[in-house]
């Protein structure tokens, strides 16, 4: 929309009737022409930039990862990034892909890095690449990720002096010379312990001496000698033996075999000769190098690093009493802070918090979801012990009924059996009786009717003796005539006519409904409500209570 009104206007002035003079007219003319060029070559820019992603996009997941990298190397970022988040964006769903993935996303952060000085962009970006290696087991290539990882801490933490952020940098560094001794990758030792070293002039070389001085290691190693010789001059500065020091930083100029920016090495090399200068108050070749080193990274576009030199810089001149320099050079420090967007990199700390927060989050969540389950364990363990002490109890008490029952039925079959043994003694006893079979028959008749009387029966001192006054006979012949006519005793007789009546009463609706047990055991002529149960069950098999319940059920479904 822009470009549409800029054309309008340079047109509308053009053939205009304004009086402008040739001259003007001419420069506008010129102008319109030079817009309309620049526009047309943007459009065919942006058009083969399209038309280049699609053809990305049709290549392999290797063959993008290895144009990425040849683009990196050549300096071409736009077309390496291209290849990278192709790659990173892709589904991986074979160990081989995922390794890819891992990679593209760790390059995709160098790229943000070391061309665009994205700081934040990297970060975010080495922070997945660190999750995704750790989410698929991708151990080899983790530490990788610390030490690019680390290095954006250290970053940080050399510009704006933080400490703590320092200490994580480091950390990471350390535990990625561990894994590469352990691994045996020793281009990973020499580029973690060059980042661990760089410019950490107390450094504790002690337990690293061994590890980088072992036979071990082989020679084409690439930038073995180089950090072997920073390992030396460090030492020697730590010793105050400041030309010994610059010996070994400047032997390492000569020995930079690293891969990947090599310049880099070169800068570092620069800076700690500088440095030893300035140990030795000799301001003047210190600025000569630090000179040298804000020039190169001038020529290799390396501009995250040119700030920190112009800030050494202006701090050297004024040591010389040099204001003027010193205040250019300051100047130049705070306008490629701006330049460079270093000051990204005040978001990292942030970031770096937020990511830790992030982790915890999702530590606390699967904490959280473990104990959910474990707790809804919990209840369904409780719910079926619940359940089965229910059940247990149900069973524990039918088995119970069960075994009353069985008693019931034992006691009255005993009760049987013990009852015809009675018998056949009384009939024996009452086979030398002189009654004979017409007073037999009138006795039976004359017996069934007072026993047929519920009133008579039920009364509490109804006994053999009194049913013998009412027939007019003696309690001898009675008792004979009941043993042989029910074979039973006169006892066992009334106690269970006596349980007929009183399971009469419970069927009863008019009675049941108010009646008790101990009404029933009462009014049916029992002495005790224990008599009366272990008669009732006797001769029922149930206890009363159950016959009673039984008895109320069965009216109110009818």
């Amino acid at each position: 929309m822009f470009y549409t009104l800029l054309f309008v206007s340079l047109q509308r002035t053009l053939y205009s009737d304004t009086g402008a003079d040739s001259m003007k007219k001419t420069m506008i003319r010129l102008l319109y022409v030079l817009l309309l060029l620049w526009t047309t070559a943007l459009g065919v820019s942006a058009g083969d930039n399209v038309v280049e992603y699609d053809r990305f996009r049709a290549l392999s997941s290797e063959e993008l990862m290895e144009k990425g990298r040849t683009f990196y190397t050549q300096r071409q970022p736009a077309q390496a990034l291209a290849c990278f988040t192709i790659v990173s964006e892709r589904t991986a769903d074979t160990a081989a892909e995922q390794q890819l993935r891992a990679r593209a996303l760790n390059n995709c952060a160098c790229v943000y890095k070391f061309f665009y000085f994205d700081y934040t962009q990297a970060y975010e970006y080495f922070t997945q690449a660190y999750d995704y290696c750790e989410q698929t087991n991708y151990q080899d290539f983790l530490p990788v990720v610390m030490v690019n990882m680390g290095d954006l801490l250290n970053d940080y933490s050399v510009n704006y002096n933080s400490k703590p952020l320092a200490q994580q940098a480091h950390g990471m560094f350390e535990k990625c010379i561990d894994k590469a001794v352990e691994s045996k990758n020793w281009e990973l030792l020499t580029t973690a312990f060059f980042n661990l070293a760089n410019q950490n002039y107390e450094l504790e070389l002690t337990k690293y001496h061994d590890i980088l001085f072992s036979k071990e290691i082989p020679d084409a190693t690439p930038d073995l000698t180089y950090v072997r010789l920073q390992y030396q001059g460090i030492r020697h500065m730590q010793q105050k033996e400041y030309a010994q020091a610059r010996q070994r930083f400047e032997q390492q100029l000569q020995h930079i075999t690293t891969r990947w920016a090599p310049e880099r090495d070169s800068l570092a090399s620069l800076i700690s000769i500088a440095t030893t200068y300035r140990k030795e108050q000799k301001i003047a070749q210190s600025i000569d190098y630090l000179t040298r080193a804000l020039q190169l990274t001038v020529d290799q576009d390396i501009n995250d690093v040119s700030a920190s030199i112009c800030l050494q810089l202006s701090e050297q001149y004024r040591t010389l009493g040099n204001d003027k320099e010193s205040d250019r050079y300051h100047q130049r420090y705070m306008e490629l802070m701006e330049q460079t967007h270093v000051s990204q990199l005040s978001h990292i700390a942030e970031l770096n918090y937020i990511n830790a927060l992030k982790k915890e989050e999702a530590h606390t969540q699967v904490l959280e979801q473990r104990q959910f389950m474990q707790q809804m364990a919990l209840l369904a363990g409780l719910i079926m012990l619940v359940i089965a002490i229910a059940f247990s109890l149900l069973l524990w008490r039918k088995n119970r009924e069960l075994r009353e029952r069985n008693k019931s039925l034992y006691e009255k079959n005993r009760q049987v059996i013990k009852m015809e043994a009675d018998a056949q003694q009384l009939r024996k006893v009452y086979s030398k009786s002189s009654l004979n079979d017409e007073q037999r028959e009138s006795l039976v008749l004359r017996i069934q009717e007072v026993l047929d009387d519920a009133d008579i029966i039920c009364q509490q001192d109804f006994t053999l003796g009194k049913l013998a006054k009412l027939i007019n006979s003696n309690t001898t012949y009675v008792s004979q005539v009941i043993n042989e006519k029910y074979g039973m005793t006169f006892s066992t007789l009334l106690g269970s006519l006596r349980i007929k009546v009183a399971c009469q009463w419970m069927d009863d609706p008019a009675r049941s409904g108010n009646i008790t047990i101990e009404a029933i055991a009462t009014g049916t002529g029992f002495k005790s409500r224990t008599a009366f149960v272990n008669t009732f069950k006797r001769e029922t098999g149930l206890k009363p209570s159950e016959f009673l319940r039984m008895a109320k059920s069965t009216e109110v479904s009818s």
